[in-house]
C-alpha cells in the first residue's frame, strides 16, 4: 500500500498520488483579452496520473478509503466522456487494482477522448441507459456489478460522486481550498473571485466550505456545465453539509456562500456550445492553454457570461481554476468544423 499523508485541514488520511501543489500561472494576455484587472489560472490539469485533473484530488482520499477497506475492485459510474471516470482508471492502474467502470450511454459510446483512454488504461466498461446521475437506480447497478465481484472472490468498492463518496470528494477539494489560498498570498494575493466550472458540484462544494473554513473572503462562482442553478445549489449545500458533519466542523455552507451560472450549459451536458468553442480558441491563442468544449471551455465562457452580467467587474482580480479535461478536446473536434477564424 503506498504510504498515506494526513491531510491538516480535514484531519483525513489521503494518498500522495497527484502532484501537487499545482502550479498557480499569471494569464495576462487573457486577462486583457477579457477586460480583468487580473487573472491567474490554477494549473489542475498538471496535478499528475493520466492526463491529470481536478479529480486526482479527490481520489487521493477516496482510494484511500478503498485500501483501507481491503478493496481489489473499483466500481463507478459517470458519463462516458468522465473525467473522474478516466482518472480513477488511471489511479487504479497505478495501484494494482481493477476498475470497472458503468458509464452512461447517453453521452456516446465511440471510442474517443476519455473513453478511449479507459481502454488504454485497463479499465472495465459497461453502459448503463439511465441518464440522471442521481437516479437511484444507478446504485442498484452499481450494487449488481459489485455483487458480481463478490460472488468471484473479489472484494469491490463502490465509489458514487453524486452519493457514496460525495463527502470525502468534498474533504479532496477543502485541502485544494487551503492550498489555493497559499498560492495566493505567495504570489498575487487573495483574490476578489474564483471561477471553477461545475460538473456534480463537489470540487466546488469543497473549495466553498473550504473557504468558510478558513475565513477566505473570496467570492466563489460555480460555473454548470450539467444542471440547472437552483438543483445544483441544492446539492451542493446538502453535500457539504454531510461533508462538514463527518470532519466535525462548526461551518456549514448555505446558498449565499457562493454563485452558481448556468446560461453556458448550451445544448446539453457533455455537448460543445458555440459559446464554449470560442472560449477554447480564446484561451489557446492568448495564453497556450488548452481548454475543452464540454467542461472547462464553459468554464471559461462563464466568465465572460458573469461580466457581461456584472457578477464579476473588471476590476476585479480573478483566479480560473483549470480542472483539466484535455481529452474532451480532441473527442469534439466537429465541433470547430469548418468555421474556423483565420
Amino acid at each position: 500500500m503506498p504510504p498515506l499523508v494526513r491531510d491538516p485541514t480535514t484531519g483525513l488520511d489521503r494518498l500522495a498520488l497527484a502532484h501537487l501543489p499545482t502550479p498557480l500561472d499569471p494569464a495576462p494576455k487573457l486577462a486583457s483579452a477579457l477586460g480583468l484587472a487580473r487573472l491567474s489560472v490554477k494549473r489542475e490539469d498538471l496535478s499528475g496520473y493520466a492526463l491529470g485533473g481536478n479529480k486526482l484530488r479527490q481520489l487521493d482520499f477516496i482510494l484511500a478509503e478503498a485500501l483501507a477497506a481491503g478493496a481489489d475492485t473499483l466500481v463507478t459510474t459517470a458519463g462516458s466522456q468522465s473525467n473522474f471516470c478516466r482518472s480513477l482508471a488511471g489511479a487504479a492502474a497505478k495501484l494494482g487494482l481493477s476498475c470497472h467502470l458503468h458509464l452512461r450511454a447517453a453521452t456516446g459510446t465511440d471510442l474517443v477522448g476519455n473513453l478511449l483512454l479507459d481502454e488504454v488504461l485497463g479499465a472495465t466498461v459497461t453502459f448503463t441507459q439511465v441518464t440522471d446521475p442521481w437516479d437511484s437506480q444507478i446504485v442498484q447497478e452499481l450494487s449488481n456489478i459489485a455483487a458480481g465481484y463478490e460472488q468471484q472472490g473479489k472484494k469491490p468498492f463502490i465509489i458514487q460522486l453524486t452519493g457514496v463518496s460525495a463527502a470525502t470528494a468534498i474533504a479532496g477539494w477543502m485541502s485544494g481550498a487551503a492550498e489555493l489560498m497559499q498560492d495566493a498570498e505567495a504570489g498575487p494575493g487573495i483574490p476578489d473571485v474564483v471561477i471553477s466550472v461545475c460538473g456534480s458540484g463537489l470540487s466546488l462544494a469543497g473549495l466553498a466550505l473550504g473557504f468558510k473554513h478558513l475565513s477566505c473572503p473570496t467570492r466563489l462562482i460555480g460555473i454548470s456545465a450539467q444542471q440547472p442553478a437552483a438543483r445544483l445549489k441544492a446539492w451542493i449545500v446538502t453535500a457539504a453539509d454531510a461533508a462538514a458533519t463527518r470532519l466535525g466542523l462548526s461551518c456549514r455552507l448555505t446558498p449565499e456562500d457562493f454563485d452558481i451560472v448556468d446560461s453556458e450549459i448550451g445544448p446539453g451536458y457533455g455537448k460543445p456550445s458555440a459559446a464554449s468553442v470560442a472560449a477554447v480558441r480564446l484561451a489557446g491563442r492568448t495564453e497556450g492553454l488548452l481548454l475543452d468544449p464540454i467542461y472547462t471551455g464553459k468554464g471559461l465562457a462563464g466568465l465572460q457570461a458573469s461580466l457581461r452580467s456584472g457578477l464579476v467587474r473588471h476590476e476585479h482580480s480573478v483566479i480560473f481554476v483549470h480542472s483539466g479535461g484535455t481529452p474532451g478536446l480532441f473527442a469534439h473536434a466537429d465541433a470547430f468544423g469548418t468555421d474556423r477564424a483565420a
